[in-house]
């Protein structure tokens, strides 16, 4: 009994970070739950890694690249980073492999400044910044049992859901007068290729 209600509090917390995470994308390490990395492979671990790597860091790209560093991830660099280009005004891109259980994960990090579509959806943030992390996963695990357990994290369902170009998108969205956050899952048709896990916050300068 003790246990189950540990495991509820520990949930309870999670996703009250959530909530922050929508609020702001702002998040104090102090903030984060109290439990560790999950010892077995499974989606409690990969999204543990997710909130670890990219939403208790962002909107400060350098602490992600810090937590790449400490993880003696391999970085990516050259030509190699093309595919995780935007194309975005005065854009940084940092990448980086590691290996967990054996398989491939992908760590990206990027900052640019709103391009013209954005600055359109979100003029009050038109001078301000974009800071997004995302995890590229293997992508055999179910995806409606992901959504699930985002959704129990968030606290709410996603507010789009939809398939675009063969593959599953759930977000969820909020924008403050502080910062525009969202995060995205994306389960591609394809089984061969990655998922995503995506975060972004974009700030005013």
């Amino acid at each position: 009994m003790r246990d189950l209600s540990q495991r509820q509090t520990s949930r309870a917390v999670a996703a009250n970070r959530f909530s922050l995470l929508l609020c702001s994308l702002m998040l104090l390490a102090g903030a984060a739950p109290a439990d560790e990395l999950p010892k077995e492979k499974g989606i409690a671990r990969t999204l543990k890694m997710f909130d670890m790597f990219c939403l208790a860091e962002l909107p400060d790209i350098e602490a992600i690249e810090r937590f790449a560093g400490f993880g003696e991830f391999a970085q990516i660099s050259g030509a190699d980073l093309a595919p995780y280009r935007s194309g975005a005004p005065n854009e940084k891109v940092l990448a980086w492999r590691f290996h967990d259980f054996g398989v491939e994960l992908i760590l990206t990090a990027r900052r640019a400044k709103p391009d013209a579509a954005e600055k359109r959806v979100h003029p009050a943030f038109a001078n301000g910044r974009i800071v997004a992390c995302s995890l590229l996963i293997p992508n055999d695990a179910p995806q409606a049992d992901i959504v699930k357990e985002l959704t129990t994290r968030m606290g709410r369902a996603p507010d789009e859901a939809r398939d675009e170009a063969e593959t599953h998108v759930s977000a969820w969205n909020n924008e403050t007068p502080k910062a525009v956050g969202r995060v995205v899952f994306r389960a591609p048709a394809d089984k061969s290729a990655k998922a995503a896990l995506s975060a972004s916050a974009t700030v005013k300068d």
